[in-house]
C-alpha cells in the first residue's frame, strides 16, 4: 500500500484523535486502515485530501459538512449519521481545541448572536431560503398532507402517513376544541395540512399563517379543491405572525404552532409569546410544538448557513420563561422521545433517495443532493440519545391565557 505525503498527514491527524469507536479509512480498492478501539459506533470513509482535512480540523462546523457537499470524501459501508457519531465521540462534540479553531468558534458565536435579531423582512427572506426551494422537491419525500415536522411513531404507527396522522390527531386533542364556533389560528401553517385536519375533524374556523409563497399557494390550491361547505371557515394568510397579531388581537380561542418556533430566533422568544397571547381571547389555549435541546447553545454554523438561517433550537427553560413573561400559564409539557424524529427523518431520506435521480438537475445538482443528505443525517444524529448523539427531543407545550375554564 502506497500513501502519498498528504494521505499520511491526514491519517496521522485522525490517528492521534480517534481513540473511541471505530473509524475505517478506505485508501484504495484493496486497502483499509482501522482506527479507534474497535467498539461501536463504527463508520467508514475515503481518505479526504489535505485541504479538506485542514478545514475540518480548524473548524469542524461548517468545515466537515462543506467537505462532504463538495465531494471531499465519500462514505464507506455506513450512513452519515454513523460517521458523525464517531467523530463527535472523539472531537469533543465537534468543536476544535486548537487556538485558531477556538478563535473561529468565537467569531461564529458572535455572528450567530447578531443573526438572531429577526426583522419582519429578514424573517421572510429566511423562510423563503428553505421553504421556497420548490414544491417539486417536498412533494417527493413528505407524506400527502405535507407534514414537515416530527411524526409520532410511539403508538405503533407503521408508516409515515400513520405517524403523521397520529401527530395531527394528538395535537388537535391537546387544543381541546370542545365547543362549536371556536376560532383557531395556525402560526407557521406550512402547506396547510394541520389546519385542514383541524377544520375537518372539529368544524372550527381555522386561519393559517405562512411566509412561504410556495406553501401559501399550495394551501390555497388544496382549499379550492374542498367542497363548498368545507371551504367555508378555512383561510390562509401570507403574512408575518407579528403583523397578523397586531391586526387580529383577541380574535382567537386557540393558537397552534408546529415546527415554527425554532425559526423565530432566540431574541424573538418573548415577542413570539407576546403575540400568541395577543391573538388569544381571555381563557384561550395554545399548543406549541417545538424541538428542544438539553442545554442552551448556539446553532450549528453549517445548518445556519445552508438550511435554516437564523434558526435556534430552544432549551426547555427558554420556552417556559418566554411564555410566562407573556402572562401565559403552562398547563402541560408533553415530551416525545427523540427516536420519533429520527425515524421521521429516516423515512424522509429513504423517499428522497428513491426520487433523487428524477429531480430537475438544473435546480437540484449533485452538490445540493449531498447537502440534503448531510442535513438529514445530521438531524438524525441530533435526535440520537446514545453517546455521540445530540439527545434532542420534541415537546408540545400547552399554554393557557388567564380566564381558562378547567371544568
Amino acid at each position: 500500500m502506497s500513501l502519498d505525503w498528504t494521505q499520511k498527514k491526514v491519517l496521522d491527524f485522525f490517528r492521534e484523535h480517534v481513540t473511541r469507536g471505530t473509524l475505517v479509512f478506505r485508501v484504495d480498492d484493496k486497502h483499509e486502515i482501522v482506527l479507534g478501539d474497535g467498539s461501536e459506533p463504527r463508520a467508514g470513509m475515503t481518505v479526504p485530501d489535505w485541504t479538506n482535512t485542514l478545514k475540518m480540523a480548524l473548524s469542524p462546523d461548517p468545515g466537515f459538512g462543506e467537505a462532504f457537499m463538495h465531494g471531499g470524501f465519500d462514505l464507506v459501508n455506513c450512513e452519515m449519521e454513523d460517521l458523525i457519531k464517531v467523530l463527535r465521540l472523539n472531537f469533543e462534540g465537534g468543536h476544535s481545541t486548537s487556538g485558531f479553531g477556538s478563535f473561529i468558534e468565537k467569531l461564529q458565536a458572535l455572528k450567530f448572536q447578531i443573526g438572531q435579531f429577526t426583522s419582519v423582512r429578514a424573517a421572510s427572506h429566511r423562510v423563503r431560503h428553505h421553504y421556497d426551494i420548490g414544491n417539486d422537491l417536498y412533494t417527493r419525500f413528505l407524506d400527502p398532507e405535507m407534514q414537515y415536522s416530527c411524526a409520532f411513531w410511539d403508538d405503533g404507527a407503521q408508516t409515515l402517513e400513520e405517524a403523521q396522522h397520529r401527530k395531527m390527531s394528538l395535537t388537535t386533542q391537546r387544543l381541546k376544541i370542545n365547543e362549536p364556533g371556536l376560532r383557531v389560528v395556525d402560526i407557521g401553517c406550512g402547506w396547510g395540512g394541520l389546519s385542514r385536519f383541524i377544520h375537518r375533524e372539529t368544524g372550527a374556523e381555522v386561519h393559517g399563517i405562512t411566509l412561504s409563497t410556495e406553501q401559501y399557494n399550495w394551501a390555497q390550491e388544496k382549499r379550492s379543491e374542498m367542497g363548498g361547505n368545507m371551504k367555508a371557515g378555512l383561510d390562509y394568510h401570507l403574512l408575518d405572525y407579528r403583523l397578523f397579531a397586531d391586526a387580529n388581537a383577541g380574535k382567537y380561542d386557540r393558537v397552534v404552532s408546529v415546527g415554527m418556533f425554532e425559526h423565530v430566533g432566540r431574541h424573538q422568544f418573548k415577542t413570539y409569546f407576546e403575540k400568541v397571547s395577543e391573538l388569544l381571547k381571555a381563557g384561550g389555549r395554545a399548543v406549541i410544538h417545538t424541538i428542544i435541546k438539553p442545554r442552551a447553545e448556539f446553532t450549528s454554523p453549517w445548518i445556519d448557513k445552508y438550511i435554516f438561517p437564523g434558526g435556534y433550537i430552544p432549551a426547555v427553560h427558554e420556552v417556559i420563561e418566554a411564555a410566562e413573561h407573556a402572562n401565559l400559564t403552562v398547563e402541560a409539557s408533553n415530551f416525545h422521545a427523540g427516536r420519533n424524529y429520527a425515524q421521521t427523518l429516516i423515512a424522509w431520506r429513504d423517499r428522497f433517495r428513491k426520487v433523487a435521480d428524477e429531480l430537475d438537475p438544473e435546480k437540484y445538482d449533485e452538490e445540493f443532493k449531498r447537502m440534503w443528505e448531510f442535513y438529514l443525517a445530521g438531524c438524525i444524529n441530533a435526535f440520537d440519545d446514545a453517546e455521540g448523539g445530540g439527545g434532542m427531543r420534541v415537546s408540545q407545550f400547552v399554554f393557557t391565557k388567564p380566564g381558562f375554564d378547567y371544568a
